[in-house]
């Protein structure tokens, strides 16, 4: 599982999302919450191979600002057994 922490542009709320792929789809969740923790909610999304495309990664904000996620994740959860 990939982890990413970042700051919305749209709310200005902060980010995290964690992702895993497989090999038809990502699927994944986003929270979301403010400084003053007035927001605090979040989805679980899922992108297909045929959406995934090239380039970098983005996901949509719950206030729909489209956040591109860096190649390289803030964090990395190995699978456990």
């Amino acid at each position: 599982m990939n982890y990413y922490w970042t700051e919305c542009s749209g709310c200005r709320s902060q980010i995290t999302i964690q992702t895993t792929a497989y090999p038809d789809r990502i699927s994944g969740s986003l929270r979301r919450w403010s400084t003053d923790r007035a927001i605090n909610d979040g989805r679980q999304f899922t992108i297909s191979a045929e959406q995934r495309g090239k380039g970098p990664l983005t996901i949509e904000c719950i206030c729909g600002q489209p956040i591109s996620l860096s190649n390289t994740p803030s964090a990395i959860a190995e699978g456990r057994i």
